[in-house]
């Protein structure tokens, strides 16, 4: 199967996909919904890409300016053809690259050292040694482990959440009908979205959502109201 960047830097490159694993990346047509609602939220952002698999996604987020995305992935075959990947988009998409062989679900923690300043940490002062948050983190883990503990699933998801940086945004990707709105923390800002068997749950702590979602969640509230 063969995957494409869709937009940025180095949209229309073709990327290998991971063979005999049943992995199931998303769609062009719905990574291209998930950054266009991101916006500018990536340019220059700290990325995490978890279960990462072919790494298309940290990878767009690469090519739409993420300023640096660590990719999380288990399995050797698929971070094999993830690295391979990335040597196709070129040395600038290599260099802005970290590829670990870890724990999707608990990330180690990362210093300015390995991982860059924040957009909003340009200190040049800081210690080597300071930890970094994530801007925005892509949770894609495979569908059965979603299915078989749905609330152990949103919990680790929200401590992922808790580990971003202020307005952090988690991108959580599972099958649709697994979980729904009234899964959910209520103490989230939340944006659920389906495209046919794919849901995707953008979740903010709350009160740090952008505008746009508290407006829509204020519209349907007054709506389910009426």
């Amino acid at each position: 199967m063969s995957l494409k960047i869709i937009g940025g830097e180095f949209g229309g490159r073709a990327l290998k996909s991971v063979r005999g694993m049943g992995t199931r990346p998303l769609l062009g047509q719905v990574r291209e919904a998930l950054f266009n609602i991101l916006g500018e939220n990536i340019e220059d952002a700290l990325v995490w890409d978890l279960f990462a698999g072919s790494g298309a996604t940290g990878i767009e987020a690469l090519s739409r300016g993420a300023r640096r995305v660590l990719f999380c992935e288990k399995n050797g075959k698929a971070i094999a053809v993830l690295e391979g990947n990335l040597q196709m988009c070129g040395e600038d998409a290599v260099d802005r690259a970290v590829v670990m062989r870890t724990d999707a679900w608990d990330p180690p923690v990362m210093h300015r050292a390995e991982f860059g300043a924040s957009r909003d940490d340009q200190d040049p002062d800081l210690p080597a040694d300071a930890e970094v948050a994530p801007d925005v983190i892509f949770l894609d883990p495979p569908y059965s482990m979603v299915a078989e503990d749905p609330v152990k699933s949103m919990a680790r998801a929200r401590r992922l959440l808790d580990r971003t940086s202020e307005g952090g945004c988690v991108v959580f990707h599972f099958e649709a009908g697994v979980l729904d709105e009234d899964d959910f923390d209520g103490d989230l800002d939340l944006d659920l979205r389906e495209w046919g068997s794919t849901a995707v749950a953008f979740l903010w702590r709350a009160g740090e959502a952008p505008e746009r979602v508290r407006k829509k969640r204020d519209k349907e509230g007054a709506r389910s109201g009426d």
